[in-house]
């Protein structure tokens, strides 16, 4: 594009200052690369897994998990400390700063997860109580949560160093790492739950994910950051207070974000069974997987706005900051809602190709299963702003999302109750989403009003663009639901990855047409070339 037509371009749409800071965009792009795998990793286990061990062992699998979430909250709040501060001493060149804070927490989270791990250890009878741990899986239950917990409680404490990584704004060298050890954690599971090990191969398996993946983490940091030096004789207490003031309000937050992502499996559990929080892990499984795709923009978003604010000046850090947070939220809607208008208007086909005849309860899975979708695409809209509100140190606004969460669920559970007259896997699930959707949109209108962000342009560059992928969702739902019912699994599921890549021209085209802005057309025209390039280069490497 020369001088003239770039002119042209950015004066056809509104004014926008094209500050980003550096390797944003190929983090993101990196990340998304990475994700994209992790979930079709993440959605091919369960059927496998279901199938040799069935559904009561893997929802006690799923509720180690929720153990481990509310383990990890011991030192959550110290992670993005390490974060947001590493990326404001990067950009102002303090690492004796960054190697003093590192060493401060490094000192907090040994001891403390040590101690914790000890605490399980010996606690183990109630431990099991608080699982329900079933009769039949008393053993290899007991040695599964002992090396889930022992390794992430270990990797807790070493997560320093993907931290620094991330707060240096190296999250591309951190996701290689990451895809090394799931894919291994993959091939691992089907090697040894295959064998026959059970929640034992599980656990194994995981094991050997962690120790990769750390592993790696650690050595690439010793390697790129020569300042990195990390020592207890460097602790500090003014670097305590730092951890106490910033990781005490995200712990706090914390602990409600992670209450309200597991509520339904923790509702189920305590409420129906076991089995339940396996059904209710199975329906959230798609809309959960997926979501990390547009995640990668809010990974990079935190160090990345710590970054900007850091590196602006007062008269224009706000403008950067609001349309930083336009443009990250525009593209992530898009990104979220590509997926989601499949999975909430596809929902039994996916079901169907993905499970088989081993589908436990059909119908009440595939209500689950449209529910978590529709309320995932809101959960999803609260990202760009908490992310960002976080790299700023502004925590406590998170409380807009959380607090009324709580209330809602306070409000829709009961009501769950008194509409089925008993409690029930659908009456809980349900309640949950619409939780999500109400307190979603609390928050929205929150950071919308913190980042005088106008509220027209954020439906006009957000909102209605993320409609359209719907509308091309709805155009191939009935042609996906009759053909696929009447085909096997395999066929199926190539009639829903065929309809899939339509589904993405279609929405491309509808874009285009409708919501695009001039230089996103180009971007788009671009891909056919990029494609052919990317063809020749491959046919050119093999022959």
């Amino acid at each position: 594009m020369d001088a003239e037509q770039q002119t042209k371009t950015e004066s056809a749409q509104p004014e926008i200052e094209r500050r980003e800071p550096p390797r944003l965009r190929k983090n993101v792009v990196t990340t998304i690369g990475a994700r994209a795998l992790y979930m079709i990793t993440r959605v091919g286990i369960p059927p496998f897994v279901l199938a040799r061990i069935g559904l009561e062992a893997y929802g006690l699998w799923t509720t180690i998990f929720l153990l481990v979430s509310y383990l990890g909250l011991s030192t959550l709040g110290i992670s993005n400390v390490y974060i947001k501060y590493v990326a404001e001493y990067h950009a102002r060149r303090e690492y004796d700063k960054a190697n003093t804070l590192l060493s401060t927490g490094l000192s907090i989270t040994v001891p403390l997860c040590s101690a914790l791990y000890a605490a399980i250890w010996l606690g183990w009878g109630w431990v099991a109580k608080l699982l329900h741990l079933p009769a039949s899986h008393a053993a290899d239950g007991k040695e599964a949560v002992l090396i889930v917990v022992g390794i992430f409680l270990a990797s807790i404490s070493l997560n320093v160093f993907s931290d620094t990584l991330n707060g240096m704004q190296q999250i591309a060298a951190n996701q290689y790492f990451w895809t090394a050890g799931f894919l291994a954690e993959f091939v691992l599971i089907v090697v040894l739950v295959g064998g026959g090990r059970g929640i034992r191969g599980l656990a194994e398996a995981y094991l050997a994910r962690t120790v990769i993946e750390d592993g790696l983490k650690m050595w690439w940091a010793w390697r790129k950051l020569p300042w990195l030096h990390l020592s207890p004789r460097l602790a500090r207490r003014a670097a305590l207070k730092t951890v106490i003031h910033f990781g005490g309000l995200v712990q706090f937050q914390s602990l409600l974000t992670t209450m309200i992502n597991s509520i339904e499996r923790m509702l189920a559990l305590l409420l129906v069974n076991v089995s339940a929080a396996g059904l209710m892990d199975f329906a959230k499984k798609w809309p959960q997987s997926f979501s990390s795709i547009p995640m990668a923009f809010f990974a990079a978003f935190l160090p990345a706005a710590s970054h900007l604010e850091a590196s602006s000046d007062a008269g224009t850090k706000q403008k950067n900051l609001s349309d930083f947070y336009l443009r990250g939220a525009r593209y992530s809607n898009l990104c979220t809602a590509y997926f989601c208008s499949m999975m909430a208007l596809w929902t039994y086909p996916i079901l169907h190709v993905w499970l088989g005849a081993k589908m436990p309860m059909p119908g009440v899975l595939t209500m689950l299963f449209f529910a978590f979708s529709v309320s995932m695409q809101f959960h999803m809209l609260t990202g760009p702003g908490t992310s960002i509100l976080r790299g700023m140190g502004m925590v406590w606004e998170e409380f807009y999302y959380s607090v009324p969460n709580l209330i809602f669920l306070a409000v829709t559970v009961p009501l769950s109750y008194l509409y089925f007259e008993a409690w029930t896997t659908l009456g809980i699930g349900v309640a949950v989403a619409a939780a999500t959707i109400c307190s979603a949109c609390v928050l929205m209108v929150r950071v919308i009003f913190v980042l005088r962000v106008s509220a027209g342009a954020y439906v006009k560059q957000v909102l209605l663009p993320g409609c359209v992928p719907y509308a091309s969702a709805a155009l191939l739902a009935w042609p996906v639901w009759w053909t696929t019912v009447r085909l096997g699994r395999w066929t199926g599921a190539g009639v829903v990855l065929a309809a899939g890549a339509l589904h993405g021209a279609i929405m491309m085209a509808l874009l285009y047409g409708s919501a695009l802005n001039a230089q996103e057309k180009q971007q788009v025209s671009r891909i056919p070339t990029l494609v052919g390039r990317w063809l020749q280069s491959a046919r050119t490497a093999a022959q």
